[in-house]
């Protein structure tokens, strides 16, 4: 093997151990003094997950129908019914709901 060669896994080599260091550094839980502090941080990252919510929601429209169903689901309100965008069901109990459906027709 050449230099070249060595250079190259070493640069590598540490890439590779400075991402494990950096997913250890980023998974670790973060020490909290106080109540003041724990309640400051909770609001941030409140206004952050909200931030973050809104721009998946013009991204992906689908994320904003997935938002409304479990705003619905966390009110009690819970519809069975086909939406005309619902992607089919699989399995035995689609089977079964769409021959009741033709039965009713």
């Amino acid at each position: 093997m050449s230099a070249g060669d060595w250079i190259g896994l070493g640069v590598v080599g540490v890439v590779i151990v400075g991402g494990l260091l950096l997913l250890n550094q980023i998974t670790k839980p973060y020490d909290v003094k106080d109540e003041e502090e724990f309640q400051r941080r909770r609001k941030e990252g409140g206004l952050l997950s909200a931030g973050m919510m809104g721009l998946q929601q013009i991204l992906d429209p689908s994320a904003k129908k997935a938002a409304e169903v479990q705003q619905d689901l966390r009110r009690g309100i819970y519809d069975d019914e086909e939406e005309p965008d619902d992607p089919p069901e699989a399995g035995e109990n689609a089977r079964q709901k769409e021959k009741v459906k033709n039965e009713e027709s």
